[in-house]
């Protein structure tokens, strides 16, 4: 790769992962810079740049509590111009909404003297730390967005069922888009409000259906993204029966869509068999699976493209 690389480590500084691609889309905005990243010294992420070709010696000596500001420069004096934007970018004070304005509570307590009404934390730390933060803000009467990947299944098992004991939802790990009451989680599309709640064990799937279905005009009154491997044998569905449960109990949710890779076959029977029991209509794609068979009042599509259509009526 041509050009310069370079690395700035800051000790014991920790962002957000939503924060940390803003600042690394903006450095990398900047004249001469071909590549840019900002990420906390995890292992995984260090090896994610040093893939990228952004690692220098620097860099690969932070530790997981470290943030690495590494940048390929065409020339030495644009590194070290981005070097130093970057650092300005960081000390820039940041307030509740990212605006620079305004007290930013740096624990969960302090968060909940702020906002005593919340309901919902968004949880968005190393992996190594997500269950301890989640476990935390479940003993807090909060529901859980987990944003962070790299989390043991064996935890996200554990955390569920806690969530579930608790009448509370655990949304991931690894759970990058949500919608709930009109408010986006995460990486999320503009759609409309309406009457149509949609489970997601797939993100991308999730905000693909949400976009053909307010295309078609109609809306959304909640989408909850359940994490990949909520499916999974080892899980057991918890979040994806919970979210359904919820979806069901909504008086603003009218119908229901619920998205997902290939489950495990014993829990998809489980689920469908869930969805059998609604008042209200559900439209499931499992996608890839095969030999499934819907039970009455269900409706068993193979694409996200039928799934919006199954709802809209039409094509």
């Amino acid at each position: 790769m041509i050009g310069v690389v370079l690395n700035r480590v800051r000790r014991g500084l920790y962002l957000d992962s939503v924060a940390l691609m803003r600042l690394s889309e903006a450095v990398a905005a900047l004249p001469g810079i071909a590549g840019a990243a900002l990420m906390v010294g995890t292992p995984a992420n260090l090896a994610l740049m040093d893939d990228a070709g952004l690692l220098a010696a620097e860099g690969r000596a932070a530790g997981a509590n470290d943030l690495v500001v590494a940048l390929r420069a065409k020339d030495a004096a644009s590194g070290a111009a981005a070097l130093a934007a970057a650092e300005q970018l960081l000390d820039q004070p940041r307030g509740p909404r990212g605006d620079g304005a305004g007290f930013r509570p740096r624990t969960l307590d302090a968060a909940l003297a702020l906002a005593p009404e919340a309901n919902l934390a968004l949880i968005s730390v190393p992996g190594a730390f997500a269950a301890a933060a989640a476990r935390v803000a479940l003993a807090r009467g909060l529901n859980a967005m987990i944003f962070s990947d790299n989390v043991a299944i064996e935890d996200e098992r554990a955390l569920k069922e806690d969530a579930r004991a608790r009448g509370l939802l655990v949304m991931g790990p690894d759970c990058g888009t949500a919608l709930i009451a009109g408010t986006a989680l995460g990486f999320a599309n503009a759609v409309p409000a309406g009457d149509v709640g949609i489970v997601a064990a797939s993100g991308t799937g999730l905000q693909e259906v949400a976009c053909l279905i307010a295309r078609g005009g109609r809306g959304i009154s909640h989408a909850i993204g359940t994490g990949g491997r909520d499916l999974d044998a080892r899980v057991g569905a918890i979040t994806t029966l919970a979210a359904i449960d919820a979806l069901e109990a909504d008086p603003a949710t009218r119908e229901i869509v619920l998205i997902s890779k290939p489950p495990a076959a014993a829990v998809a029977e489980a689920v469908l068999a869930r969805l059998g029991r609604l008042r209200k209509p559900a439209t499931v794609s499992f996608l890839g699976a095969d030999g499934l068979a819907a039970p009455a009042g269900v409706r068993l599509v193979a694409t996200l493209d039928e799934a919006a259509a199954a709802v809209l009526g039409r094509p």
